[in-house]
């Protein structure tokens, strides 16, 4: 009786933990990698992914912005500390992903712009797979 309770309860809790909405999580692995992807193009490859923030707008757009800091010279990032940073704005609309630096004046610089395969393609794909077959 208590390895069935145990088992209930653990499987209760492990089905808790899995993501609830698997397009906002693959948004976010596309989005990390365009980001990643566009800041070895620019030589920039020291700074490190620090934080990520969902964006709510009014129209039907999914949009995350991303932060990534240079560490300081041992190696950490501390968010108290002023360290040069790299914002990116990513923007997924219909069947197309767009990736914005923004500027310290706040004004917003798109760099990349990604058009995703049509949902009604017959050979289903993962966005992840998408996206790293665009940087390469």
């Amino acid at each position: 009786m208590k390895n069935k309770l145990l088992f209930i309860v653990c499987s209760v809790l492990f089905t808790g933990c899995q993501f609830t909405d698997q397009t906002v999580y693959q948004q976010q692995q596309v989005c990390k990698r365009l980001a990643e992807g566009y800041l070895t193009t620019q030589n920039q490859q020291m700074y490190e992914f620090w934080k990520l923030e969902q964006i709510s707008t009014q129209e039907q757009q999914h949009t995350l912005k991303l932060i990534y800091k240079k560490p300081n010279e041992n190696g950490l990032i501390l968010s108290g500390l002023l360290l040069p940073t790299v914002e990116l704005e990513c923007t997924l609309e219909q069947q197309q992903i767009m990736v914005s630096v923004i500027q310290a004046a706040g004004k917003q610089v798109r760099v990349l712009e990604v058009q995703l395969p049509d949902a009604t393609n017959d050979i289903p794909r993962n966005l992840v797979q998408v996206a790293q077959s665009k940087i390469r």
